[in-house]
């Protein structure tokens, strides 16, 4: 063939099949596959949470060993230990459920090398309570031969940042969070 026209038009037939992209992989995140999780301490007792109501997607590319997540959180799915604690955490003073129904986070994971070491953060922005802000997690991708299984992130932020309140400082500012999508 001429002036290498063969070799673009196979290279073009690869693209088109899907073999090309073979190692991106798609997900729609939902509370069948995502779990998002949050850890309090407060003077009385520890308050653990969970949105029961997730949503978002999550691309991830095998070559560039990168990824992409756009998920959002229903702030009134909020889960924790009791009823009266709840509508705290969604009073306006704390998560303003009211006026700021959901919470979203975009980010993107990048390998990283830290003390020789592969590493993963998902690097992203928060919005919570009508503010964004940067918010960066460790991230442990796991596999089954060159196919993605399960993400698991997780960090830590200072909740005043968003403008939520400490109560008197009878709440550690700081809130540990837990992200855990599986790829099915």
């Amino acid at each position: 063939m001429k002036n290498g026209f063969f070799p673009a038009v196979f290279l073009l037939a690869l693209m088109t099949s899907g073999q090309a992209l073979a190692a991106r992989q798609d997900l729609v995140l939902s509370p069948v596959n995502t779990q998002a999780r949050l850890h309090a301490r407060s003077a009385l007792t520890d308050i653990d949470g969970s949105f029961e109501d997730v949503s978002g997607t999550l691309t991830y590319d095998l070559d560039r060993q990168t990824c992409h997540v756009d998920m959002t959180m229903n702030v009134n799915s909020l889960k924790v230990g009791s009823g009266v604690m709840k509508q705290i955490m969604l009073s306006g003073i704390m998560l303003d459920s009211d006026s700021h129904p959901v919470m979203r986070y975009v980010g993107d994971c990048r390998p990283k090398i830290t003390k020789g070491q592969l590493q993963t953060e998902l690097a992203g922005k928060l919005t919570m309570r009508g503010q964004t802000h940067p918010l960066v997690f460790t991230t442990e991708l796991q596999f089954q031969g060159n196919t993605l299984m399960r993400i698991v992130s997780r960090g830590t932020f200072d909740q005043r940042q968003w403008g939520v309140s400490t109560l008197l400082h009878s709440v550690n500012p700081m809130v540990k969070v837990e992200t855990v999508i599986l790829m099915k």
